[in-house]
């Protein structure tokens, strides 16, 4: 019986042993994790304050608008897909001549 008790607390004492391996690999991780994430915002931090220092001051003055602009092209003009007349009165009228002017009668009829 005193054999097999010592058995099992020897086992008992390797399990804590690689516990505790395990456990301190993990805090070994973290922390290098932790170190390279700090030197990781230290650095964009440090080429943030460089990018602002480089960028010139612009300054705009009242005759930068006031400039005339010329296109090299005429603007496109596109027709107004809804018309402009929505009244009641003019909507039965407008279904009227579309229909007139695709020559077809849409409507289904049972």
């Amino acid at each position: 019986m005193e054999n097999k008790k010592r058995e099992v607390r020897e086992g008992d004492d390797d399990d804590e042993m690689k516990m505790e391996k395990f456990y301190s690999l993990l805090r070994s991780f973290r922390h290098a994790r932790d170190v390279r994430r700090r030197e990781l915002e230290l650095e964009q931090h440090q080429s943030n304050r460089k990018r602002m220092k480089a960028k010139p001051e612009v300054s705009f003055e009242f005759q930068d608008f006031t400039a005339d602009i010329h296109f090299r092209k005429p603007p496109l003009v596109f027709p107004n897909p809804i018309p402009c007349d929505t009244s009641k009165d003019n909507q039965g009228k407008n279904k009227n001549e579309q229909q007139q002017d695709h020559g077809l009668d849409l409507q289904l009829a049972l």
